[in-house]
């Protein structure tokens, strides 16, 4: 009987969750084909939150300055790429297209990190307060609005304008700095297969899984949600009724 176990887990300076899990005993062959399917689920199918929009001080574009902020605006952007964030279990099953909204209103002279965001209350969180947006190095205001969303995979703001412009109810206003959104909570993937021997001598395979999130999913939960995938795909296939029909049939014809 096949057996999966977590060998190893820490989380790292980054604040990246590693976890390494094992796999056995696999037919010769197999290894290479679930750690393959894994990989790729894991990569591509898990669901995220990322910044889609941004707002800040009702700037018409990103090569604008603003007046005692340290950092241009590209800069500030590309910080605030770098927010992680954790939805709540019924707000991800429930409002999967939905849209929330945080912001920040400071003034100088101050640091900005991220704690500093205002969010709607047991819907999301960042996983990362500490991270660095800006520095203010005057008196002057500072007000930043974000939009973010749930999705999978990446998503460039091409593709962000052309969903806006379908949408109805979430029209972008022109302040907003649209920027590239990053959903997938899963940075990397890796797999190794070792050749060993069973109780009985015979030959069969180790699938070693590695897997490294930012921090918003363990690598456990995301293991556990990258087989129900797997299980909610070829599940449905095997007890399609026309499919048991059929076979059924050719069944009865090759016995005749």
């Amino acid at each position: 009987m096949n057996k999966l176990t977590c060998v190893e887990s820490y989380i790292d300076q980054d604040q990246n969750h590693y976890g390494c899990f094992l796999i056995e005993p696999l037919e010769i062959g197999q290894g290479i084909t679930l750690g393959n399917a894994l990989r790729r689920t894991l990569l591509s199918d898990l669901s995220g939150f990322a910044i889609t929009g941004v707002r800040v001080n009702n700037l018409k574009h990103e090569f604008a300055i603003i007046e005692g902020l340290r950092e241009d605006i590209l800069e500030v952007l590309l910080n605030l790429k770098e927010l992680v964030f954790k939805g709540s279990f019924f707000f991800k099953e429930t409002n999967s297209k939905g849209k929330l909204k945080g912001f920040l209103n400071v003034k100088g002279p101050i640091i900005v990190t991220a704690g500093m965001f205002r969010l709607p209350k047991g819907k999301i969180k960042i996983i990362n307060p500490n991270q660095y947006i800006c520095t203010i190095v005057d008196d002057s205001e500072l007000y930043l609005e974000i939009d973010i969303e749930n999705g999978k995979g990446y998503r460039l703001t091409e593709e962000t304008k052309q969903k806006k412009v379908n949408e109805k109810f979430y029209p972008v206003k022109p302040s907003t700095l649209l920027i590239d959104a990053i959903f997938m909570p899963i940075k990397n993937v890796n797999y190794k297969i070792k050749l060993i021997h069973d109780t009985q001598g015979n030959i069969k395979e180790s699938l070693h899984l590695e897997i490294v999130s930012n921090g918003s999913i363990s690598p456990k939960r995301s293991l556990q949600e990258g087989l129900k995938i797997l299980m909610n795909l070829f599940y449905p296939l095997f007890l399609d009724p026309d499919f048991l029909t059929a076979s059924s049939q050719l069944a009865k014809n090759f016995y005749k």
